[in-house]
């Protein structure tokens, strides 16, 4: 089974990003959105929120990448996305401390259960696409 890692951003930036940290624009939109609202990606699935639309992965660890409003990520108005890769941390709740530590926000007290897996989310004050504003993590078969 595949660990996910959902990463949401619910604003735009309109502040471009330092030099030599910009993400190419490699997000290819795909086409019209889910009819049924439930997406394949592979080792999982999820159901896509009604006016959200799939685009192309714009990284190797990125395995989905759903946005609302826009063509690719720096002109959507709110995306989620998924990674999946090798953990920087022992635990989940580990991992999502030392993120929010660097973005400033909190990690929920509340144990996720992810068919039998457990989880942790997190929120942090980011207002642009290039922070996530919410996630979950999970430490599934050794990845995040």
């Amino acid at each position: 089974m595949l660990a996910v890692l959902f990463l949401v951003g619910c604003t735009k930036s309109s502040t471009p990003q330092p030099a030599g940290t910009q993400t190419p624009l490699a997000s290819t939109f795909i086409g019209a959105e889910p009819t049924d609202g439930t997406q394949s990606f592979g080792d999982f699935s999820f159901s896509i929120p009604r006016g959200w639309y799939i685009v192309m992965p714009d990284r190797d660890k990125t395995k989905a990448m759903v946005l609302l409003g826009g063509s690719n990520w720096q002109n959507a108005k709110a995306m989620i996305k998924i990674d999946v890769g090798s953990p920087a941390a022992p635990t989940a709740r580990q991992l999502a401390e030392g993120f929010v530590k660097s973005a400033g926000g909190s990690v929920s007290a509340d144990a996720l259960d992810f068919d039998g897996t457990p989880g942790v989310s997190a929120s942090t004050s980011s207002n642009e696409l290039t922070k996530p504003q919410n996630m979950i993590i999970v430490y599934r078969d050794g990845k995040a």
